[in-house]
């Protein structure tokens, strides 16, 4: 009998190491990286809103983009609070009205994804994702410090840029959201929403935005 219960608890142990092995051998194989068509999102969203009249006596400004771009979720709150806000007043909104506004989401499906990217691991901006532009990267910590010190009088004027990591609803709609200022005063915003884009001929062009109901 004590052979036998010796035996039992060496099977459970035995399968509590697979267990153990395979749920770590799942973690380890988690890529640090971005898609690919997170890349293409997030070049194709910076390309646009550069290119905008706003930025005009800006182009020579040096670009510096925050390397701290959260998980993803920033995105669905965003768009859950434009949501909810609208509909607040009674608005049910036609098919048309859904379309021009980007309401692409229910509160259910909301609520899913936000469960869905709860625990995925924050990512951090690298030089080699942006494409287009000549960009340096500086941490927000970094930044705040600066500004906090009074350090950003002595430096020359850049473009700062709070970019989101981009959430992908699906294989045609995806959020990412910005945050964008000058430095001339520690950091002055110049614009800020979060943007839903829509894959058309291979390119990811603005399709809607929505507030977060913040103002600077």
């Amino acid at each position: 009998m004590k052979n036998l219960m010796f035996l039992s608890l060496i099977i459970v142990l035995s399968c509590s190491t697979r267990k153990n092995d395979n749920i770590n051998q799942i973690t380890q194989n988690i890529s640090p990286q971005l898609t690919q068509e997170e890349i293409n999102v997030t070049n194709d969203f910076l390309d646009a809103e550069l290119a905008a009249e706003r930025y005009k006596y800006y182009r020579k400004l040096g670009l510096v983009l925050i390397e701290d771009a959260g998980n993803g979720t920033r995105n669905l709150l965003v768009y859950e609070y434009a949501y909810k806000d609208w509909h607040s007043f009674g608005e049910n909104g036609s098919l048309q009205d859904n379309e021009r506004l980007g309401w692409i989401l229910d509160t259910i499906r909301v609520k899913e994804l936000k469960n869905k990217y709860l625990n995925v691991e924050n990512y951090n901006w690298k030089i080699s994702d942006i494409k287009n532009f000549n960009i340096s990267t500086i941490k927000n910590e970094t930044l705040i410090n600066i500004i906090k010190s009074g350090e950003y009088i002595n430096l020359p004027e850049k473009l700062i840029i709070y970019l989101t990591k981009p959430l992908i609803v699906d294989k045609n709609n995806a959020f990412i959201s910005l945050n964008i200022g000058s430095s001339r005063l520690g950091f002055t915003s110049m614009n800020h929403y979060t943007a839903l884009l829509k894959k058309a001929n291979d390119k990811w062009v603005i399709s809607a935005s929505y507030d977060d109901g913040v103002y600077y």
